[in-house]
């Protein structure tokens, strides 16, 4: 892909100069957040990274094409980050080996440590009484949780960072699929199908995360097996019992339209 202007003869060169002197990568800091109107007032726009740092990521961006390189330098985020955070995209469970979300009660809907019952008191009493009174659903299970989201950043050091954010307790809705079904639809078109019932939650219950999938350690996609709803409390507290319902709704028909496509393309 070719970029909007030629690309400057060697580059790498003048780079390395200025990447040698801090004073000019503080200047050119500040010209770069000079030209953003009220960035100085903006909470972690970047202004406060050293100069060196902001750089190094402008550089490394400019030379290897990667924007969310230079991203992480201003904003704390990458591209991808945006989009999560943006309630853009869904989240993968236990991403690259990281517990998200992270699991507070047994199948049973009993705490899974009880010696944390008084920091989890009053939320446990909402939750196991919506857990007693909910409806008998197959392959549906419902769990206190915590759950997070992700911002990346650069260290003083340079060393890239994750950083949680929005990091809240609420109820886990958890949609299986039958243990019978081997899913054999292609993870680009279950994607999509995710996506299009994510932008439908959001619609109705604005803040929800949705979860899928899975992603190793090693960045090899698991085939999806399970979708989730996550409500955190501190959102959607006030009328839980109603936004479980319309939640539920909106992850049943998910899984249902992904039955139904593996069994068209099963004919």
């Amino acid at each position: 892909m070719s970029t909007i202007f030629p690309r400057e003869e060697k580059a790498e060169q003048i780079f390395d100069e200025i990447l040698k002197n801090p004073r000019a990568c503080e200047r050119l800091k500040d010209t770069f957040f000079a030209a953003i109107p009220s960035a100085e007032e903006s909470e972690g726009a970047g202004t406060d990274i050293p100069g060196t740092v902001f750089a190094a990521a402008l550089f490394n961006a400019y030379e290897n094409k990667d924007l969310s390189a230079f991203m992480m330098a201003v904003c704390n985020n990458s591209v991808f980050d945006l989009l999560r955070n943006s309630f853009l995209i869904p989240i993968r469970f236990n991403d690259k080996g990281v517990e998200n979300p992270i699991f507070l009660t047994d199948e049973n809907g009993n705490l899974l440590d009880e010696s944390k019952n008084h920091i989890y008191e009053k939320k446990y009493k909402m939750f196991h009484k919506l857990f007693e009174e909910q409806d008998e659903i197959p392959d549906y299970r419902m769990y206190m949780a915590d759950g997070f989201r992700e911002s990346h950043g650069y260290t003083e050091n340079g060393e890239i960072e994750t950083i949680r954010n929005a990091e809240h307790t609420g109820i886990l809705l958890f949609f299986e699929f039958p243990q019978s079904v081997d899913l054999e639809i292609n993870e680009e078109k279950i994607y999509a199908i995710v996506w299009e019932y994510l932008m439908k939650l959001q619609e109705r219950l604005p803040r929800a995360l949705m979860y899928y999938g899975k992603r190793d350690e090693h960045g090899i996609e698991k085939h999806t097996s399970k979708l989730g709803i996550f409500l955190p409390f501190c959102h959607f507290e006030r009328e839980m019992e109603k936004n479980i319902e319309l939640a539920n709704g909106i992850g049943l028909g998910c899984r249902e339209t992904i039955l139904a496509e593996m069994k068209v393309l099963e004919k």
